[in-house]
């Protein structure tokens, strides 16, 4: 456990800003930030992250929350976890003892699966430095590679002993389970519980989450007769291969800093260039560049333009000169453009990978080569294939299509339009022909796109929908620069936070909301040091009574006046118990219960405090959005006269809320008995219409209580 001052310096150290920013490219709006969401994929920033009140919120999901919120949620950690990544990140000590097996064994999965791959980082490093193998074998093999050792020690490289089982035994003995060993891939379990290392024998690469944290291996063979010549660490709950790239934790702040970020295919390829110089590059994790992996690197590469912070994002391919490179820049350039990257190709001499070249070349010349051959994607594309189908009438007419096809994905009409231009003159076509097919391909895109979310399971969108097609000739691109319809549209097996995140809206929501406004601002504060008239009885209960004709007056009891302490949550509770009153939206009734619970046991709580530093996201947004800024300057001011706050009149305004939440539930109740009076049978209308006098009498003298004026209807009208 972490001791509560600790938690409250991380949460004091903690800034949103650049907590958020070691995720997302942040740009300054008015007070606040604003950038493209890490929670779910967005074309337009909605994203904000307000400094003044320490939190972030996404407006198109909803997700955020105070620093260690956030970070639970992006790097999937528990409240204690994230607490000690804060730390770590701020350098804040956190006395710890070292975990027993037991104890290892009582930590929930993931954190278990964490601590078996950082656990196995720090054993294959210390095996390249303190192992003989190690030094003999992988050392030597590095060196062969022409890696330094500071690059070495940066990428944490390391080396498995070529054993069958070696760091399989040495795991279970520090405590490890083997049912963890197993669960992220790293040792294989046969039949009799038969144990192989996945990595024995290999040179290891350790993939890093965006934070820094060891999820999965590379492991390159060293052996000339291994038949496998890279072993990845298979899928797991911490380690997902189609959405992080290597190298993304080192070379963040780099591509933020130089507003552009290269791709490679590999592992080496991404060290050696570091090695040259260039920092700000990135490989897939042994599979092909997916859509995911592409938005996470959209989210954090900046705009090369200052008003546009989802424009203008600069992506260098950099792939090898042979035809197995070339093609696979040919393919992976159309994903980067339709999720709306600038995106240029870099083909280095054929002899030469991205390693090779940066092992033969300084710093600067490889810098150079970049800078000079750096060459738009589609006009590459465009002048490659036209040299083999100038001669032949059919294959040029197949490139113009499948440039046309191209075009289409770019999400920006201005783009698009541009490009149209400078292809019809490369291809020496006509602008409208290519203008035309790409309108074709655009427009059957949407449609199927549509077609695929209106036949989806649980789809509600109406057949009729469909009437935003135009109805003008293809050729003709409609007058805006907002993306189709089809770029918006989130793939339903990735899921739509909107709805599954969307909080609970209760009936009386604005009437509560109001109650915990109080609640979390001054919930501790003690304005009822006064006369308190004792009551066994509610508000609408005794209205009720009194209204009540057919009981004969009885003796007059004397009421017992007492001088009582309560706090504002002591009041709010004991207002809403007497009525039996429960909140109609959840997250409410929550912080309700607890701020009761806080208040009759700890002497120290800080309503405020405690909510806005909430380990659950949804409370800690319901406090930032109702906690005031700390520095707001007062509307009204005068030298002479104090200026009075909310807290100085809190003995009017608690006691109103509460009584504007019953007055609501009144009017409720006087509505049922309204309809219910309309289908109810002759013999039963005269119960009810004594009710509803009664109700109606009640919310009159509710209203006469808060200062208002209730006109009472006609209940014949």
């Amino acid at each position: 456990m972490i001791d509560a001052q600790t938690v409250d310096r991380i949460f004091s150290t903690a800034d949103i800003v650049d907590v958020v920013s070691d995720y997302v490219t942040l740009k300054r709006r008015g007070v606040n930030y604003i950038g493209l969401c890490p929670f779910h994929n967005e074309k337009t920033p909605s994203f904000t992250v307000s400094p003044g009140k320490n939190i972030c919120k996404c407006f198109g999901c909803g997700k955020g929350g105070n620093p260690v919120n956030f970070i639970m949620e992006l790097e999937n950690l528990s409240y204690y976890e994230a607490l000690k990544f804060l730390a770590k990140k701020y350098n804040i000590e956190i006395e710890e003892k070292e975990l027993t097996p037991e104890q290892i064994q009582q930590q929930n999965e993931r954190e278990s699966l964490m601590a078996v791959t950082e656990w196995l980082q720090k054993h294959f490093t210390n095996n390249l430095y303190n192992h003989i193998d190690g030094k003999t074998i992988g050392m030597s093999y590095f060196a062969h590679r022409g890696f330094r050792e500071d690059i070495i020690k940066k990428f944490q490289l390391g080396y498995a002993i070529d054993k069958r089982d070696e760091y399989t035994q040495e795991a279970q003995k520090r405590g490890f389970k083997l049912e963890y060993l197993e669960k992220t891939g790293l040792t294989i379990v046969k039949e009799n519980n038969y144990l192989i290392d996945r990595f024995h024998g290999r040179a290891i690469f350790p993939i890093h989450s965006v934070s820094g944290k060891v999820i999965g291996f590379g492991g390159r063979a060293i052996k000339k007769d291994e038949q496998v010549k890279y072993q990845n660490s298979p899928e797991s709950d911490i380690y997902h291969k189609s959405q992080i790239v290597y190298g993304i934790y080192f070379a963040k702040n780099a591509i933020i800093r130089e507003r552009k970020c290269y791709i490679v295919e590999g592992y080496a390829d991404v060290i050696s260039m570091v090695q040259a110089g260039i920092e700000n590059i990135v490989a897939p994790c042994g599979t092909a560049l997916t859509v995911e992996q592409i938005r996470l690197l959209r989210r954090i590469i900046p705009s090369t333009d200052e008003d546009k912070s989802d424009e203008n994002k600069n992506v260098t391919m950099l792939y090898d000169g042979d035809s197995a490179g070339i093609h696979a820049a040919l393919k992976n350039g159309k994903l980067l453009l339709e999720e709306g990257l600038n995106v240029k190709v870099v083909v280095l001499p054929p002899e030469d990978d991205p390693d090779t070249f940066a092992q033969k070349n300084n710093a600067s010349d490889v810098l150079k080569y970049l800078t000079e051959n750096e060459t738009d994607y589609i006009l590459f594309k465009t002048r490659h294939f036209l040299e083999e189908s100038r001669r032949d009438p059919i294959r040029k007419a197949q490139l113009i299509s499948d440039i046309a096809g191209t075009i289409a994905v770019i999400p920006n009409l201005i783009k698009r339009s541009v490009y149209i231009k400078e292809c019809a003159k490369i291809l020496e076509t006509d602008e409208s022909v290519l203008k035309i097919q790409m309108d074709k391909v655009r427009k059957t895109k949407i449609e199927k796109e549509y077609d695929r979310i209106k036949n989806a399971p649980g789809s509600n969108v109406s057949t009729n929908t469909v009437s935003t097609a135009p109805t003008t000739s293809p050729s003709v691109v409609p007058p805006t620069d907002e993306p189709p319809a089809d770029f918006f549209m989130p793939d339903p097996a990735e899921g739509t936070s909107q709805q599954s995140s969307a909080p609970v809206i209760g009936t009386f929501y604005e009437e509560e909301k109001s109650i915990v406004n109080f609640i979390i601002r001054y919930g501790e504060l003690v304005p009822w040091e006064v006369e308190y008239e004792e009551k066994n009885e509610s508000d609408i209960e005794e209205l009720l009574d009194s209204n009540d004709d057919n009981e004969e007056e009885t003796e007059t009891e004397e009421k017992t006046t007492v001088v009582k302490k309560l706090t504002v949550i002591g009041y709010i509770s004991k207002e809403l118990e007497l009525d039996n009153i429960q909140f109609t939206t959840p997250i409410f009734g929550q912080i309700l219960k607890e701020a009761k619970e806080q208040d009759e046991k700890n002497p120290n709580f800080k309503a405020d405090r405690y909510f806005s530093q909430h380990a659950n996201p949804e409370i800690s947004l319901v406090a930032a959005d109702l906690l005031p800024d700390r520095y707001q300057l007062s509307k009204m001011h005068s030298k002479s006269k104090k200026v009075e706050e909310d807290k100085d009149r809190l003995t009017e305004f608690v006691p109103h809320v509460v009584m504007d939440l019953k007055r609501k539930i009144v009017e409720k109740k006087i509505n049922e008995l309204k309809e219910k009076l309309k289908t109810s049978d002759p013999n039963s209308v005269m119960e009810i219409m004594q009710d509803l006098q009664k109700y109606l009498n009640v919310r009159k003298a509710l209203g006469e209580k808060l200062g208002e004026i209730v006109i009472t209807p006609n209940l014949r009208s």
